[in-house]
């Protein structure tokens, strides 16, 4: 018996026992009375939560606790206790190697006791006021791993294009107001989110004319592609950019109600302020950053703190300095003048203050900072407790533009308490973000208003007089760690390691060229650019090869005892990577009917072998150019092409319906609709399969279950945007292998990026072969992106041929 089936084995008879033990209180006539479960429904929840959660007793006190507790709502304290007592209860229930290799983590936690609340009668949805992804993210998105990051050029571009050169100090003055201004309106700028979502949502469902139900319905849309993110001439004076945001949203809706009735308008206003009584204070708790995250064994637990006691952390030369948002004594900024003295001080005062750096720290797994920090030396204990009140970092020591963007942001960025750091190519500036305040969207947004702040103070201080310095120093921040200590952290478990890879080189203007003719065959050949994207991924998984060069750099470290084993992991996960369809976990913005949902993340395998896409599109291809080379009377060989045609475009075109309705099932968390179902009734059956799959109730973590694999599209920005790139997060689960990031920019560039977890990685790490890791995951991406490129202008040639042969 190998090793996996001995893990398997030993995970098997722990959920047998686990089961056994939870039936015996679920069977109960005191739970009985509680659940409205059928006896066949209440055996299968304790079979799922038995194999998900295999952790002895340990759920059927659980039970027995909740069974005990009046009303279908736990209290917030008890759910977090009963969560860390089923990670306590696996963790003594099987051994270390079964728990590593085989638990399935925070999210397999999480869902067994939403079951296990099913079985007590308890409304799970109730359990989690602030939705399920906001609790999963603070216990499986924690690590250094889990932060995305997004590049902004419009800084020096503008300044560039206006032949405006700040003096260092102005330089970072400016950033360092503009995290000021976005800490004092950040309760503001996420009540423009919660609005600007909810109230175009709400106003969609006011009308009953079905046209005027559409025009609402895309107002959304519009909305999003005029909203600023930068204040503009028309600003009024004293205003900010939270404040001129929320005047152009109220004149934007003026300018669409108009045909509202009276009684229309009353409804719609009455149900807009019953929400957001409701809601909005609810998600602005949830969201702020105005706050720091406690690590424990288990999870993050945020701990708010007042406006007056935050600061911008600076990193100057690696040494960290503190700056309050606050003048003392006030919840008011302080003036740019005082501002501007105190970063002129740190960037000139005379000092030799040096101080060990705190990256080894940020690439530990964040549950060995609860038993590490206690144990350094007082002043190091209390330095660290200062930069907790740093919810914004700068690090001002420039990082190469030319790195990829998963590389640029290792350098000195706290230790992972705090919400963003902000780091400085010269050329562009890069904001690393964690998943547990920031989702995609919303962090690309907030680097945009960010950037916008910045500039706006540049304009203004390349204005002023040349900056003077304080008459005292600024003292810095100072971690030691001694030689015990720096022994400890290089010993202690690091986060997951990894290699990364970017590409400019995917061909949009092709990709869009193919959605056009698409257009022109048929309305239902309806596929998104990213359907495209992840159709050819699962397309890529399986007929990917190696890189000769690579295979012949790891047969030779094969021969060498010291790098034989790990040389032979890789060749091994190399030869065998094209085995496999991925299951790709795509995250969903749920936000427009849910702020505080956030997302929900959807995971699709594609049938590749089932459907047979690759024989399809290679027969159709093969028919194309034998009509073309064809003499004589080609009537056969057309028809021969036709067929192959109609059959491809037709399995393409039900690829991209069901993709369409799994994605609205994802975005409203409700039940497959009939009418999706008769809608699906002709299509193969591998595709059927594919959204019956998708549950009457959307599972968010079931599918964080299932997914290997991250593929984040940020899509295409806005005319006016200058985001450049974009690196996804990966939560905390060793099973999750590759994270994708797509943008495609303001000049029509699309950007992909490659975050590598996979296992060959950290094997290649412990023998110092970092860069044939590095090469490896680029060499990936290429063959990816190139023969996306192919297979598109292959679909075209396809698809073009013949344009009067009808699909069905």
């Amino acid at each position: 018996m190998s090793n996996e089936q001995q893990l398997q084995e030993q995970l098997h008879q722990a959920s047998i026992a686990t089961a056994n033990i939870l039936r015996q209180t679920a069977i109960s006539p005191e739970t009985r009375q509680l659940s409205q479960l059928t006896l066949p429904e209440v055996d299968g929840l304790i079979e799922q939560v038995a194999q998900a959660v295999p952790a002895g007793n340990v759920p059927g006190l659980i039970l027995s606790g909740l069974a005990r507790l009046p009303g279908r709502r736990p209290p917030l304290k008890s759910i977090k206790r009963d969560i860390k007592l089923l990670f306590t209860g696996v963790e003594k229930t099987i051994d270390a190697a079964v728990y590593a290799g085989a638990f399935a983590g925070p999210a397999a936690v999480i869902w067994g006791y939403q079951n296990i609340l099913r079985l007590a009668g308890k409304d799970p949805d109730q359990a989690f006021p602030d939705g399920t992804w906001q609790f999963y993210v603070e216990y499986a998105l924690r690590e250094d791993t889990a932060r995305h990051t997004n590049e902004t050029h419009g800084f020096d571009t503008t300044l560039q294009r206006h032949n405006i050169t700040l003096h260092p100090v102005d330089r970072l003055t400016s950033w360092v107001m503009a995290a000021i201004q976005i800490l004092h309106q950040y309760h503001h700028l996420l009540q423009n989110e919660w609005r600007e979502r909810r109230y175009l949502a709400l106003l969609a469902q006011i009308p009953t004319d079905p046209q005027q139900q559409r025009k609402f319905h895309r107002l959304f849309t519009t909305w999003v592609k005029q909203r600023p993110y930068h204040r503009s001439t028309d600003a009024l004076p004293n205003e900010t950019y939270s404040q001129y945001r929320q005047r152009l949203f109220e004149a934007f809706l003026a300018e669409h109600t108009t045909t509202l009735t009276p009684a229309e308008r009353q409804q719609w206003q009455a149900q807009c302020e019953a929400e957001e009584a409701q809601d909005l204070a609810n998600y602005q708790e949830q969201l702020s950053i105005l706050s720091y995250l406690d690590p424990d064994k288990y999870g993050e637990t945020r701990i708010p703190l007042p406006l007056s006691q935050l600061h911008i952390g600076i990193v100057h030369q690696g040494v960290y300095y503190r700056l309050p948002i606050c003048t003392p004594g006030t919840n008011t900024p302080p003036p740019i003048t005082a501002i501007r003295q105190q970063v002129a001080t740190i960037l000139y005062q005379k000092t030799t203050a040096t101080s060990a750096p705190l990256t080894p720290l940020a690439q530990l797994q964040r549950q060995t900072l609860n038993n590490l920090i206690p144990a350094l030396d007082p002043s190091t204990q209390q330095a660290l407790e200062q930069l907790r009140h740093c919810p914004i970092i700068i690090n001002n020591d420039p990082r190469p533009h030319d790195l990829p963007l998963a590389q640029l942001r290792r350098a000195e960025r706290g230790v992972g308490d705090h919400a963003l750091t902000i780091f400085n190519t010269t050329k562009t500036f890069a904001f690393d973000q964690s998943h547990i305040y920031f989702d995609g969207a919303w962090g690309a947004a907030l680097a945009e208003i960010m950037t916008g702040e910045a500039l706006s103070w540049a304009v203004y201080l390349n204005t002023q007089s040349p900056p003077t310095m304080l008459s005292t120093p600024i003292t810095p921040l100072t971690f030691s760690f001694s030689t015990t200590h720096q022994t400890k952290i290089k010993n202690s478990p690091q986060a997951t390691p990894e290699a990364n890879a970017e590409s400019p080189a995917i061909d949009i203007a092709s990709i869009l060229r193919l959605r056009t003719y698409f257009k022109q065959r048929s309305d239902l050949l309806n596929l998104t650019v990213n359907d495209i994207l992840l159709l050819y991924r699962a397309i890529h998984a399986r007929t990917y090869q190696p890189h000769p060069d690579h295979l012949q750099t790891l047969t030779q470290l094969a021969q060498i005892p010291t790098s034989a084993t790990a040389a032979a992991t890789t060749l091994t996960h190399l030869q065998q990577s094209n085995t496999l369809s991925p299951a790709i976990l795509i995250p969903v913005d749920a936000s427009r009917n849910h702020p505080r949902a956030r997302l929900y993340p959807l995971v699709f395998e594609v049938p590749i072998n089932e459907l047979d896409f690759i024989n399809l599109h290679q027969r159709a291809l093969h028919t194309a150019q034998a009509y073309h080379q064809a003499d004589g009377d080609r009537t056969e060989v057309f028809n021969q092409f036709n067929e192959a045609q109609k059959s491809y475009l037709a399995t393409l075109a039900s690829f991209g319906t069901v993709l369409t309705e799994a994605k609205k099932i994802a975005l409203t968390g409700e039940s497959a609709s009939s009418g999706a179902i008769k809608l699906l009734a002709h299509m193969p059956l591998p595709l059927q399969k594919l959204l019956n799959d998708v549950p009457d109730r959307f599972e968010l973590l079931n599918d964080m279950l299932k997914g290997r694999e991250v593929f984040s599209n940020v899509g295409a920005v806005a005319p006016t945007s200058s985001l450049t790139r974009f690196i996804t997060a990966k939560d905390d689960n060793d099973k999750k292998r590759l994270a994708w990031g797509v943008i495609t920019n303001a000049k029509k560039e699309m950007i992909i990026t490659l975050r590598d977890f996979r296992p060959y990685v950290k094997a290649l790490y412990d023998i110092d072969q970092h860069t044939l890791a590095q090469q490896i995951t680029q060499h990936y991406l290429d063959t990816y992106v190139d023969g996306l490129n192919q297979f598109i202008l292959e679909l075209q040639r396809i698809t073009k041929l013949s344009r009067d042969t009808q699909l069905f």
